[in-house]
């Protein structure tokens, strides 16, 4: 059994805590029934031994991620990429990952020509990237560990901004993402004791920069005493929503609609439980534990 909660909700009834990743809750969020197979159950794609998994849209993201944190950290991009690629097997040889890589490389070397071009990273310093958070909170008696990671801190004139990079298809406002950034400012407070000024994403078109200009957007959000109190009270309350649903109800129901089938991993589960199917036989065949993977 797995022991990582980056993999896997932590769940000791007897002493009554619970770790959870901050990226999970956005799931409970969005669907309880992916959360409770994905990070409760802890359940993964299982693939044959020695085969390699598909490349996804979240290795995009990833890759462009590892990229993009080089940069600010003074490194080399392209080795980033080629370590986090060996770090999960792809090869060269690998088409479907090589074309992955050029869109990464095109969309990382646009976004410093426009941000160069805009002036919009003048007066920033970079004060940390992948950054590592984990706060316990007293629950209804429960505590609850949320562990997270911050893509970038950044000192300005203007205060502390945590800044959130996101590669995406469509450029959206600030509300898309606002519940997540409030999170992270909660998780950030709580460990290091500091309240950020700004809360941001970083998003970038995740193409090869056809179309029409900007490719990229920086909205924001303004943090205050009173903000902070609002995003608190809603982690709170969400917890113990969680709480409830992991250590007393059991079942937890699904949000079915267009975007499962290429948003969620357990997809073919939930489609299985509203076709009527043998639900355990599609999780024994094609299903493990994450973390257990040949």
């Amino acid at each position: 059994m797995t022991t990582d909660p980056n993999l896997k909700v932590q769940v000791d009834h007897e002493a009554k805590t619970i770790g959870v990743r901050q990226s999970a809750i956005g799931t409970y969020l969005s669907c309880k029934r992916q959360f409770q197979y994905e990070y409760v159950l802890g359940l993964g794609k299982w693939y044959p031994e020695g085969s390699q998994r598909p490349w996804n849209t979240a290795d995009t993201g990833t890759l462009f991620h590892e990229m993009i944190g080089a940069h600010y950290l003074g490194l080399d991009p392209m080795h980033a990429a080629r370590m986090y690629l060996d770090g999960q097997g792809f090869t060269p040889d690998d088409q479907v990952a090589a074309k992955a890589v050029r869109l990464s490389k095109v969309m990382f070397e646009g976004h410093l020509e426009d941000l160069t071009n805009d002036g919009a990273d003048f007066g920033e310093i970079t004060t940390a990237v992948e950054v590592p958070l984990s706060a316990t909170f007293d629950v209804n008696g429960w505590d609850i560990t949320v562990h997270g990671k911050i893509d970038r801190v950044v000192e300005t004139p203007d205060g502390l901004i945590i800044d959130d990079w996101k590669s995406v298809a469509k450029l959206v406002g600030t509300r898309d993402y606002l519940q997540q950034l409030g999170r992270y400012a909660v998780l950030y407070r709580q460990t290091h004791g500091v309240l950020v000024d700004r809360v941001r994403t970083t998003q970038v078109m995740r193409n090869l920069r056809q179309g029409k200009a900007p490719f990229y957007h920086r909205p924001w959000s303004p943090m205050n005493e009173a903000a902070y109190a609002s995003h608190f009270d809603n982690l709170m309350a969400v917890l113990d929503d969680l709480r409830v649903d992991i250590t007393e109800r059991g079942i937890m129901y699904e949000s079915y609609d267009n975007t499962c089938s290429w948003k969620c991993r357990v997809n073919d589960i939930c489609q299985a439980l509203q076709q009527g199917d043998e639900v355990e036989v599609i999780i024994e065949n094609f299903y493990q534990e994450k973390g257990t993977q040949a």
